[in-house]
């Protein structure tokens, strides 16, 4: 991470446990990483994980066999094309949406003092 970080910049992760450990903190700081502020809760500004939900409902409706696959070599390369598939079925569009909709989505949980809202 070091190699990519550019001063100036803000380092932006979520509050799991394994990034906010007091080891990590320390070597964030250490490495002189920027940590942009996060609120306490706050799964609506997440994008990724709002993509990885949309992945996951397209795997579903298109490939409902993958949903007890087992554990073999072909389950898995099954399930690697269907996810090639859904990224590229997703595509760019619902990208763009989802950044257009941060500033909505700050406001909202400005609003909601960090809680649950609509998104």
């Amino acid at each position: 991470m070091p190699r990519l970080y550019e001063p100036g910049r803000k380092f932006m992760q979520d509050n799991a446990r394994i990034h906010t450990a007091k080891k990590i903190i320390n070597w964030l700081q250490e490495e002189g990483i920027e940590l942009m502020e996060w609120p306490a809760y706050s799964p609506d500004l997440n994008l990724i994980e709002h993509l990885w939900a949309q992945l996951k409902q397209w795997i579903n409706d298109h490939h409902p066999e993958l949903i007890n696959m087992g554990k073999s070599e072909e389950d898995y390369q099954r399930l690697f094309r269907a996810i090639y598939e859904g990224w590229d079925a997703i595509g760019e569009e619902a990208v763009a949406n989802l950044i257009k909709s941060m500033d909505s989505r700050v406001n909202a949980v400005i609003a909601a003092k960090g809680w649950y809202t609509r998104f």
